[in-house]
């Protein structure tokens, strides 16, 4: 595999039996968007499934991030020609495409070389056929290693040898622009390259053995060594053929996982000297990642098996960071922004393990901790905590003062959901794939036991749960929300959310959690991300969920952890504020979860983090719960735009969405473009963010605006 040890958060990952695929969907050969400089194309074989999750998880990642991007056969690539320079940029997976013609290698060389952007990920054309139709390496290097910028897939010099793992670094800076929030990276540590390290298979292991030759691989040598340079925190582009100095602060970081520590990852051996920006290095294998000119067009190469990651190893930050700089750091492309009217925030989650959570509970509430939020919390509700008739649960069925702190939450507006499976840690650590029968009933009883709690008998006849309504009217959204307000206040909320206890998802429990209506699901994979899909084992999993991976501060994410660990408390403060900073900065959200036990502990940290975030002010943040960010992604999906482009440069960009696009804001860098976008729409509202024009829709079905690109090609 690519892939020895980059289980990013995968402390809690949980192996999985196989799903099928999404229904079957035509190949990929409809005819493309037309000519749409907003519009990314992801390339594919001919005849490629739609369907096929290595498709779907390059797809779900673009439209998370708020870019478009559309799956193009080689067929339809070759047919564009000139063409394909009227779309913003070419994307050439890892997985998909590990064998391609010298016909489409020099298309994309002509593509590129003419002015056209392109993102190469890691064994994207790594084979060639010989004249008997059989899969082979080139000799002597990679054929596409000249638009890399380094020589890599040096099979014929390193035989087994020609892929390493090793930790992977870039600089802070970098992480950042990369996606990757405070905490999930963590300074670098200069080490010695294991000898004799385990080579980890291609991705491309999955096409015939490559035919090569019989002589023994010399000795791996030490890879060439590639400084990695600062990016500036702007949306200004930088001149990404140039080095960039190293700003003030900023300092050497590698990836970083929950209860891990730095995380390694498979490379190719890089060789020769780098012209490009160099972004990722790794001691082992040289160059990770790169923006380098070829001709009047650039190339961003990416060393990592991206798809791989993020489909089979719940690791999908290291996909969607670098497809994001692609897309915001090369091309400058608008976005559409995936927080609720454009305002960024965290999820604050709060698990109720136990009994002993409950008087820290009451104290903390005391202390007005709970009258800011709204906050997600999460309570394992049996009698039981650790085993069987232990006694040390909350026995919310049978505890008035349990049952009066959820339904003053409740009314406080936090989304209350389950934590598992009656009995935390029981269920925590014994529940897998194969005792489903054992353990379907204690995620029942906690289920109904949370419902009877905080819900009225009717509420479940009363509707008012979905995101949007079907078929009502956009004039009336407003007055439908306010209902539903009102049903929640009066009756009690649905319960919609679900954290795992010790992270354990079993994915029958994800299967009947997503039949019961549950939308939020905390997840201890894919660390680092905002919310995004459940990709697990090589497939996608229950599409009507969300998932909330944790965000971790290095190795721990909770009071308890850093406690126990001796963390320094002011290192603590400085995480969380960091947090914040970098869901404003970037205009995202991120998962972060407490225990009442811990923060009790150090609750004048809690209460920094609370005024800290205050502080920003709510145009500029906000705490979501699971719920209400699910419900927003899952009617942000069904957005539509586009962007056409007239000769005098000026970009025109429609949307529409079948019930409203109220909360819908776009972002423009104003390093693409110039002036304020216009719009003859009147509840269309446009505004100054600094770096970026945010246009937000308002509670309409359809929208226009234009916007004058920076010497922007005409269409």
């Amino acid at each position: 595999m690519l892939l020895i040890a980059a289980l990013s958060g995968c402390a809690e990952h949980q192996p999985t039996a196989s799903a099928p695929e999404r229904a079957d969907a035509p190949v990929a050969d409809t005819p493309l968007a037309g000519p749409d400089p907003g519009l990314l194309m992801l390339l594919v074989p001919d005849g490629q499934k739609l369907s096929s999750p290595h498709v779907t998880a390059w797809i779900d990642a673009a439209s998370e991030g708020g870019v478009r991007l559309q799956a193009v056969t080689d067929r339809q690539f070759l047919t564009l020609g000139p063409e394909a320079l009227k779309y913003a940029g070419l994307v050439l997976p890892d997985v998909l495409h590990p064998i391609a013609s010298e016909a489409l290698l020099t298309a994309i060389r002509n593509y590129t070389n003419a002015g056209g952007n392109t993102l190469l990920v890691h064994d994207f054309g790594i084979f060639a056929l010989d004249g008997n139709q059989k899969p082979t390496y080139p000799i002597p290097r990679a054929r596409l290693s000249d638009m890399a910028g380094v020589d890599y897939g040096l099979y014929d010099v390193l035989r087994e040898k020609s892929t390493v793992v090793g930790p992977v670094s870039a600089m802070r800076s970098t992480m950042r622009a990369l996606q990757v929030p405070p905490g999930k990276s963590i300074p670098h540590v200069a080490e010695t390259a294991p000898e004799g390290a385990a080579p980890a298979p291609s991705a491309a292991a999955s096409a015939p053995e490559p035919a090569a030759g019989t002589a023994a691989a010399p000795p791996l040598e030490a890879a060439t060594a590639y400084i990695p340079q600062s990016t500036p925190p702007s949306s200004a582009p930088a001149d990404e053929r140039q080095p960039v100095a190293s700003m003030p602060g900023d300092v050497l970081e590698t990836f970083s996982g929950y209860l891990l520590g730095g995380l390694s990852y498979s490379s190719f051996v890089t060789r020769g000297a780098y012209s490009g920006k160099t972004l990722a290095t790794s001691p082992q294998a040289g160059l990770v990642a790169g923006v380098n000119k070829v001709g009047r067009g650039q190339v961003l190469f990416v060393n990592l098996p991206l798809t791989y990651l993020k489909v089979v190893r719940t690791d999908g930050l290291p996909l969607h960071g670098f497809l994001h700089y692609f897309a915001n750091n090369v091309l400058q492309l608008p976005q559409l922004s995936a927080v609720p009217n454009g305002v960024a925030g965290l999820t604050l989650d709060w698990h109720l393990d136990s009994f002993t959570a409950q008087q820290p509970t009451l104290t903390l509430e005391k202390l007005g901790i709970f009258d800011d939020g709204p906050f997600s919390i999460d309570m394992t509700a049996g009698p039981d905590a650790v085993t069987d008739g232990d006694g040390k649960g909350w026995n919310l069925d049978n505890n008035p003062i349990a049952q009066d702190i959820l339904r003053r939450f409740a009314k406080k507006g936090h989304a209350i959901g389950s934590h598992g499976g009656w009995n935390h840690d029981y269920y925590g650590l014994s529940a897998d794939e194969s005792n489903r029968a054992t353990f379907l009933p204690y995620l029942e009883k906690n289920v109904a036991s949370i419902r009877n709690t905080v819900s009225h008998g009717l509420r479940p006849y009363l509707g008012f749960t979905s995101a949007v309504p079907p078929a009502i009217p956009t004039i009336l959204l407003p007055v439908v929300e306010k209902i539903r307000n009102f049903i929640n206040w009066a009756f009690g909320p649905p319960m919609r959310q679900y954290s795992p206890p010790v992270g354990n998802n079993p994915t029958w429990a994800m299967d009947w959690l997503e039949q019961q209506g549950v939308v939020a699901v905390y997840f201890g994979g894919h660390t680092g991300l905002g919310p995004t899909r459940q990709y697990r084992e090589g497939q996608l999993r229950n599409p009507g969920l969300w998932v909330f991976p944790v965000t971790p501060a290095g190795r721990y994410a909770t009071f308890e952890e850093f406690q126990t660990n001796k963390v320094p408390k002011e290192e603590v403060i400085n995480w969380y504020r960091e947090s914040v900073d970098f869901a404003v900065n970037h205009n995202t959200t991120r998962m972060i979860y407490m225990h009442p036990n811990g923060a009790n502990v150090w609750p004048d940290v809690l209460q920094d983090l609370l005024a800290y975030a205050k502080a920003k002010g709510p145009e500029q943040f906000r705490w979501y719960t699971m719920t209400r960010l699910a419900d927003f992604m899952t009617t942000r999906q069904a957005v539509a735009w586009t962007e056409q482009r007239d000769a005098a440069g000026v970009s025109r960009f429609e949307a529409s969405h079948p019930h409203s696009l109220d909360e819908m804001v776009w972002l423009l860098p104003k390093s693409r473009y110039v002036g304020e976008p216009v719009s003859t729409q009147g509840h269309v509202k446009v505004s100054d963010r600094g770096t970026h024009w945010a246009v937000k829709a308002g509670n309409t079905r359809r929208v226009a605006f234009t916007a004058t690109a920076l010497g922007g090609a005409p269409l």
